[in-house]
């Protein structure tokens, strides 16, 4: 297990090492100056050549790439990720600030997808080709391709002109006022978690149909135990990691479809943040921010991994 855990380790560190250099690289063959971003087009053009390089100095743009990536490393180790060219605001408060907003809203998305995808992927599988097999795989179908802001927006028109609601737009955290910050996330939360419930209920469904024609399944049945025994805890816990396995993998549907989301809901959120940052080309935000998703996910997918162990005790590490 500890030999296991050392190995992912490092592969999720050097997974992030990678992920960091193509965002910093990204970032620098982008079209634009970001000077001409903080200044505006005419504020630019007014401005003298020494100043700019001034500025450009004083933000840490003009040394080499190589410089200005070692920085960036070493602000990662230390946790001081820098400031935004806007507002002057560090990264770390930004993401202390914004970031329990968008945990809450990601853990609600996985709760919800479970709920809505589990209970459906079951009943598909427990009477294959029924109407309420055609039914749940057509709602999935649908799910999976509508895209997670149109329903996003969909939902506040509706909210807004039928009930007149307008979710608080300024961040409110749980420890604060509990039923406000629970408006500003369930709408997302809820798209989010439509989405991804359409996939577990898919994946589910196939895999208990696998599980419930084995011999031991069969086997049971002849015993004469009750039908519900035999799906929920025979064939359910084995039927159960493939979809553990593909719900981190919706983590980065979640963590992505978030940004989205996030926007189209007005939710203060570190999507929309990412979103604002991209917009004004603020270099230092975006690339800490996509290395947070990226970090998130790769932590995410070992701690699924190490599941299956608890989950089916025949797997050892």
């Amino acid at each position: 297990m500890k030999k296991y855990l050392l190995r992912r380790a490092l592969f999720a560190l050097g997974t992030l090492i990678g992920v960091s250099m193509i965002i910093f690289v990204v970032l620098r063959v982008l079209p634009g100056d970001p000077l001409v971003a903080i200044l505006g087009v005419e504020g630019h053009a007014r401005m003298m050549p020494a100043d700019k390089a001034r500025i450009m100095a004083d933000l840490g743009l003009s040394d080499p790439l190589a410089i200005q990536y070692l920085r960036w490393l070493r602000d990662i180790v230390t946790g001081d990720l820098g400031k935004s060219f806007f507002r002057g605001d560090t990264v770390r408060d930004l993401i202390l600030h914004r970031g329990p907003i968008s945990a809450e809203i990601a853990l609600l998305a996985l709760v919800v997808s479970w709920i809505v995808g589990l209970p459906a992927g079951i009943a598909s599988a427990v009477k294959p080709n029924g109407w309420l097999d055609a039914v749940a795989r057509v709602v999935s179908i649908v799910f999976i391709a509508v895209p997670g802001f149109w329903l996003g927006l969909l939902i506040v028109l509706a909210l807004l002109f039928w009930f007149g609601y307008k979710a608080p737009i300024i961040i409110v955290h749980v420890w604060e006022n509990p039923w406000q910050n629970f408006q500003q996330v369930i709408g997302p939360a809820v798209v989010l978690g439509l989405a991804q419930g359409a996939y577990i209920s898919r994946m589910s469904r196939s895999c208990l149909l696998e599980v419930i024609r084995e011999d031991y399944v069969r086997t049971a049945r002849a015993k004469g135990a009750d039908e519900k025994v035999i799906v929920l805890r025979h064939a359910l816990p084995n039927a159960l990691l493939p979809v553990i396995t593909i719900s981190g993998v919706l983590l980065g549907f979640v963590l992505g479809g978030s940004v989205a989301v996030e926007q189209a809901f007005g939710v203060p959120g570190l999507g929309r943040a990412l979103v604002i940052a991209i917009i004004e080309r603020d270099i230092i935000v975006v690339q800490n921010l996509v290395l947070l998703y990226a970090a998130i996910f790769v932590v995410v997918n070992v701690l699924v991994d190490l599941s299956y162990a608890w989950l089916d005790p025949r797997i050892r590490y």
